[in-house]
């Protein structure tokens, strides 16, 4: 339809100039409409290349993602860039069943590496885990998303074991994101996107460099032994006693309170109070387990509103 309205209009136009004949008219026609069809072939190709980058930016390249609210067994969460990202809660590790596993934003989760899994942070981002159970803290590239509501992040079977909780399986941890370097992880990830990013330049000037002195590289590196890892930088910082406490909120009354925990198969200790027209619980001093064990009971039970608290 398009072609044949645009068809028209050169016709008119061609009719009111006095300047062409009647025999020049079919020519001109022609020739508009093959332009016109130039242009809208044109379009369609740069309509395909640039679906074709897109598609190549979700198959293949790492990308930055932040994502939409979603949830996990009822509980809803929200990503979003929080540079002033500061929380304290419990922390569990990934195993080999993740390994070389893609993540949201075709990364790999690695158990060998310094990674961990968030909820809400955006991908990729750094943070500081710091182990509240005995001080050690590291920087860790967060890389993923994860499903467990009991947890604030999940770490790499390697985090695990320098923030001294591999054995243990859970530990309480603080963390805390590293807003600079997350901005430059940002960068980092929509360059890899950019339209001419995999291009390199064909050939430069360089130095020049006689076998001999390859070779006498190579040798020295081989008696060297030199595949060295970068150091990893592990602080040990100072650590007061605390006591951990799970906050659940959204109570009809006392007596729903009761009813949940006697259902649970260990007595706990637990203080309530009214929050407007609610009630509050707060049960503990817990172990870390425990409450993360507490956490699981309590969704499953519909209330989705937790919190770990430190005294």
């Amino acid at each position: 339809m398009i072609k044949y309205l645009i068809s028209l209009i050169v016709l008119l136009f061609i009719f009111s100039c006095n300047e062409l004949n009647l025999n020049n008219v079919s020519d001109v026609l022609e020739n508009s409409t093959n332009k016109i069809e130039e242009i809208i072939d044109n379009k369609k190709e740069d309509k395909k290349e640039k679906k074709e980058l897109n598609n190549k930016q979700t198959k293949n390249n790492i990308f930055y993602y932040v994502g939409e609210p979603y949830f996990i067994e009822g509980v809803r969460y929200i990503p979003e860039e929080d540079y002033n990202y500061s929380e304290i809660g419990l922390s569990s590790f990934y195993g080999k069943e993740l390994h070389n596993i893609k993540t949201v934003n075709n990364d790999l989760n690695k158990v060998t590496e310094l990674l961990g899994r968030h909820k809400t942070l955006p991908i990729p981002s750094m943070v500081k885990i710091t182990n509240l159970d005995n001080g050690l803290s590291i920087n860790v590239k967060i890389i993923d998303r994860h499903d467990d509501n009991a947890v604030i992040i999940q770490v790499s079977r390697k985090v695990a074991q320098l923030l001294g909780f591999y054995k243990s399986k859970i530990a309480t941890v603080k963390v805390e994101i590293l807003s600079d370097a997350s901005k430059q992880w940002k960068s980092v990830a929509n360059s890899l996107n950019e339209e001419n990013f995999d291009e390199t330049i064909s050939s430069a000037p360089t130095d020049t460099v006689s076998i001999e002195e390859i070779d006498e590289i190579i040798e020295t590196n081989d008696d060297n032994n030199s595949s060295v890892e970068e150091p990893i930088e592990l602080i040990s910082e100072k650590i007061t006693d605390f006591k951990l406490y799970l906050k659940v909120t959204g109570f009809e009354n006392y007596e729903s309170i009761g009813s949940i925990l006697d259902n649970y198969d260990i007595n706990l200790k637990y203080t309530s109070e009214k929050n407007n027209s609610k009630y509050d619980v707060i049960i503990g001093p817990l172990e870390n387990t425990e409450a993360n064990n507490l956490v699981s009971y309590f969704i499953s039970k519909g209330y989705k509103d937790t919190e770990i608290l430190i005294e």
